[in-house]
């Protein structure tokens, strides 16, 4: 189950104003890492529909960036890990 708040929520919301603020002060990697968390599992990348053949429920599911070690989103990831996620 997907927690109330994460990160990339923080950076979807914030992220923008946040680059123009300390412009030529983050790197370029910097600048990778959040573009990626903030696009991971969401409808930028693509997904597919799963559903319950008993009850008839579906629900989207979005795609994963597959930067699995620096992600907490992303399951077994390096960051699920650290999370206590596993």
């Amino acid at each position: 189950m997907r927690p109330p708040l994460e990160v990339a929520d923080i950076f979807r919301a914030a992220g923008p104003a946040w680059r123009v603020a300390h412009a030529g002060h983050i790197s370029l990697a910097q600048l990778k890492v959040m573009s990626a968390i903030e696009t991971c599992r969401t409808a930028a990348l693509g997904g597919h529909i799963e559903g319950c053949e008993e009850c008839g429920h579906r629900r989207i599911a979005y795609n994963s960036c597959r930067k699995e070690p620096a992600l907490p989103q992303v399951p077994g990831g390096r960051g699920a890990r650290v999370a206590g996620r596993t």
